[in-house]
């Protein structure tokens, strides 16, 4: 029995090292604990959102936005960027963090058309429904990118 426990908790250790998607609260041991219980703590493990992979995905996000901010002379490349970094950050996750792409392409997109007419905002623009619209944008273009890159992920990955 001691044998099991100690495969178990080899196993859940290997599964969690090196992805992008695990929580920080799940370091709970697993030794001296039945299997009703073992399950358990493996199902609670697995969050909805992790603070983690949204600094993780603003990392992507924004390192999108850089590579796509270095294209002279083409506007909102940036917001493609997004895109791209959503697309890099899919290839590389071993699950699925749409929420967490989500809100750092919304995030990301808003202040970037925030951020770069911010003379016109000084000087009385409105920048509510501009930083609504790049939001949605940013959030749309970090998701499908996230979807692509998990499509293709799932394409290298599959037995033949």
């Amino acid at each position: 029995m001691a044998e099991r426990t100690e495969e178990r908790t080899r196993e859940v250790e290997a599964e969690s090292d090196g992805e992008f998607g695990v929580d920080v609260d799940a370091t709970e041991s697993l030794g001296g604990t039945t299997d009703a219980t073992t399950e358990q703590s493996s199902e609670s493990t697995h969050s909805y959102f992790s603070l983690r992979a949204l600094l993780y995905a603003f990392g992507a996000v924004g390192g999108g936005m850089v590579l796509g901010g270095l294209i002279p002379l083409v506007p909102f490349t940036e917001m493609l960027g997004i895109a791209l970094g959503g697309f890099v950050y899919g290839l590389v996750a071993s699950q699925r963090r749409y929420p967490e792409l989500a809100v750092a392409g919304g995030v990301s997109g808003g202040l970037t058309v925030v951020l770069s007419l911010l003379p016109q905002l000084a000087a009385g623009l409105n920048g509510t429904r501009l930083f609504a619209i790049a939001g949605a944008v940013g959030l749309v273009l970090s998701v499908l990118g996230h979807y692509f890159g998990r499509d293709l992920r799932d394409g290298l990955t599959k037995d033949l």
